[in-house]
């Protein structure tokens, strides 16, 4: 969190000299004590943060290349089958909100799928094809969220 605190400030400022490298340390400092006092974050949070930013990027990167087989699969389907739209309940093994949050906000993101109603233990999801659902149920998603979830919460 600090090393965001600190690049969010380089990035508002535009430009990378002395000063506002100083500054923007100096501005860090109190607001991560102001985090570790009010907002209940700790330096082992901070840590777990590090070692599960890879893992992140990497989660990130899937979540591009999957919207695009998305895409291409959207496309066959408009110029040539006929949509058979379902519903369909997805169990997830998630523990926490934020990660349910994050695998329902992608599953929504690529084309052919909206996700209705997420719910400790399942999703319900909306596809435009039964391939589409079927898809869904283990996906690459929930597998890369696992991972970050355990890095974070051990």
């Amino acid at each position: 969190m600090a090393l965001l605190i600190f690049l969010f400030w380089v990035a508002l400022n535009g430009r990378v000299t002395w000063e506002i490298v100083w500054l923007g340390a100096a501005i860090t400092v109190p607001a991560m004590i102001f985090l570790c006092k009010c907002c209940d974050w700790s330096l082992k949070r901070e840590k777990a943060l590090y070692r599960a930013a890879p893992l992140m990027l990497g989660y990130a990167g899937t979540v591009i290349v999957e919207i695009v087989k998305a895409n291409l699969a959207l496309c066959r389907l408009v110029y040539g089958g006929k949509p058979d739209a379902v519903v369909r309940r997805i169990p997830t093994q998630l523990k926490s909100r934020l990660a349910r949050m994050v695998l329902a906000n992608s599953i929504t993101l690529t084309p052919g799928t909206v996700t209705l109603q997420c719910r400790p233990g399942e999703l319900v999801v909306h596809c435009l094809t039964p391939r589409m659902a079927q898809g869904l149920e283990d996906t690459v998603f929930e597998r890369k969220l696992r991972k970050i979830e355990d890095v974070l919460h051990g």
